[in-house]
């Protein structure tokens, strides 16, 4: 079965009331990491209740060469009642050849399947597996922007029941579309928060001093510097944005979207001035001509460097444990700003 847009969005938080009946597992692809991240951990926490006991994670190259390890973990019995998850994330489509032949003898009373991968053709093999077997689900995640309906959904999950005026509601709609879904999620529960017990709908004037406008000028402001090869002035900006309610995720997200913009644009064939016009949302007056400066000073060498280097401050924000992440982030932008500056 096929799900995409907002009824892939309503079975990652809902999976019990999945069409069709109970599902056995589910594939969960598109381009966006961090949108794939999100719709993951919603579907994870409404199978296990947030129990991490009950989850169960397998690398996918050990995946492909061990099915019977797959198979291992899909019938193990837990020690706590309630649905089990097995996960598999950054998946290819090799791995379909390993999971047909498990997949043929899971039942309901096994654990649930959960696969993300990136970057899947229509054509992909892994894809017509979900799509086409039973009790499987494939959901395709697309950064689309919340319409004004799975806002207000979102909003009503985040504790604010009496919602928005209808002023409101649109200038919330016109951020959403200019916005991450990453960002999106924290500005909603901050809302929420601000609101928290209101029996009335929250109005415009109330809401604008809430939207992110001056604290993303900051935010693009740190980028600048970082790119710009200033690391003295990277510590104090963000000083500055974490005491404004900016979290270092949200600092981290805004550097890996922009220097992967650069990679793009000095590994584009055709030059950099063809890249920008392939740019999405298009760049004009001084960060377009910003862009081209720092994509010539960086070169595709060091863009790659940098790339490394965010990926894995990446990936050990997501790892489980304690960790002063605002001193992570801090670390990582200013090595960058140091690679430019030498």
């Amino acid at each position: 079965m096929k799900l995409a847009g907002a009824r892939a969005a309503g079975f990652c938080a809902r999976p019990d009331k999945a069409p069709g009946g109970a599902a056995i597992g589910a594939l969960l692809h598109g381009p966006d990491a961090g949108l794939l991240a999100l719709r993951r951990r919603e579907l994870v926490a409404a199978l296990t209740g947030g129990d991490d006991l009950r989850l169960t994670r397998l690398e996918p190259a050990a995946a492909l060469k061990d099915p019977a390890g797959i198979d291992a973990a899909l019938r193990a019995r837990g020690f706590f009642p309630g649905r089990r998850v097995v996960l598999i994330e950054g998946a290819r489509d090799a791995l379909a050849g390993a999971l047909a032949p498990v997949l043929q003898g899971i039942g309901p009373e096994d654990a649930f399947l959960a696969v993300t991968a990136e970057g899947l053709t229509a054509r992909s093999a892994l894809r017509r597996l979900f799509e086409q077997g039973a009790g499987l689900v494939a959901l395709g995640l697309y950064p689309d922007p919340p319409d004004a309906a799975e806002l207000a959904a979102m909003l009503d999950a985040a504790g604010l029941t009496a919602g928005l005026t209808p002023e409101a509601a649109e200038a919330l709609g016109a951020l959403a579309g200019q916005t991450g879904r990453g960002a999106l999620g924290p500005l909603i529960e901050k809302i929420a928060l601000y609101a928290l017990g209101r029996d009335a709908p929250l109005g415009l004037d109330e809401l604008e001093p809430l939207l992110p406008s001056a604290a993303e000028a900051e935010l693009d402001r740190l980028i600048a510097v970082v790119a710009e090869g200033r690391p003295a002035a990277v510590g104090p900006m963000i000083a500055r944005l974490s005491a404004a309610g900016t979290g270092p995720v949200a600092m981290l997200i805004a550097a890996e979207r922009h220097f992967r913009q650069l990679l793009a644009l000095a590994v584009a064939p055709d030059g950099i001035e063809a890249g920008l016009k392939r740019l999405r949302p298009p760049a004009f007056g001084a960060r377009r001509d910003g862009l081209i400066t720092q994509a010539r000073r960086w070169g595709p060498t060091r863009l790659e460097a940098a790339n490394r280097l965010l990926f894995q401050a990446d990936r050990c924000l997501r790892a489980p444990g304690d960790r002063p992440d605002r001193a992570l982030v801090e670390r990582c932008l200013i090595r960058l700003a140091m690679m430019v500056a030498r």
